[in-house]
């Protein structure tokens, strides 16, 4: 019963003339104690609710560290992979592009820019976060529980994903039910078996190897 629950007895007890000789307390000292409960529960809830949220923010904070740090990592893989110009040049399919792999569209201001116009490194930066930002919603579309893989599994997909696109991606059928089967071995074995191998021979023996160490490790 609580203190509301409470007051109501007591002044139903008043108004039937039963008195306080019933009750140990008056109804001033009753009504004061369930009010200092309260108030002392109050505060409990209060402080716990400050702890929560203290701690709601951290994992949130670390979460951010790890997404960054993830970021950095893929960053520096690509840029080997990809390379990195601060320029406009055309890739081996004879696309437009400039930084980090970054190929030209409609939409950017470096459309129908001539070849060796250069770009400075804050549009660099802000081109590849916003297609970092696209291979992972990518990634997770493709593989439903792609948060939950290995890290390092994720950056592999992340890399084929960003070579790739998902439309060319989502024909490695059996890769993809190696991986959601754990089987990352099998997985490495059929990402040599493709076409996407002979095109980019390094890069993939590079990601290859790296997926079948995570199955022997």
């Amino acid at each position: 019963m609580d203190w509301l629950e409470r007051t109501s007895v007591l002044v139903q007890s008043v108004e039937e003339n039963k008195g306080w000789d019933n009750h140990e307390d008056s109804f001033e000292e009753t009504l004061r104690r369930e009010m200092l409960k309260w108030k002392g529960m109050y505060f409990l809830i209060q402080d716990d609710m400050k702890e929560l949220t203290q701690s709601y923010y951290k994992v949130l904070k670390e979460n951010e560290r790890l997404k960054m740090d993830f970021i950095d990592r893929l960053r520096e893989e690509l840029k080997i992979d990809e390379g990195c110009k601060y320029e406009v040049y055309l890739d081996h399919l004879g696309l437009p592009t400039f930084g980090i792999g970054h190929l030209i569209t409609k939409d950017d201001p470096e459309y129908q820019m001539g070849m060796g116009t250069p770009v400075d490194e804050i549009r660099v930066n802000e081109v590849f976060e916003q297609d970092i930002n696209v291979t992972i919603g990518e990634c997770k579309r493709l593989f439903d529980d792609w948060d939950k893989l290995p890290q390092e599994v994720q950056l592999i997909t992340a890399n084929m994903m960003f070579n790739m696109g998902r439309p060319r991606l989502s024909q490695f059928k059996k890769m993809i039910q190696a991986i959601r089967d754990g089987d990352w071995i099998e997985a490495g074995n059929q990402m040599q078996d493709s076409r996407w191998y002979k095109q980019v021979t390094n890069r993939a023996d590079r990601l290859i190897s790296r997926m079948k160490a995570v199955g022997l490790s």
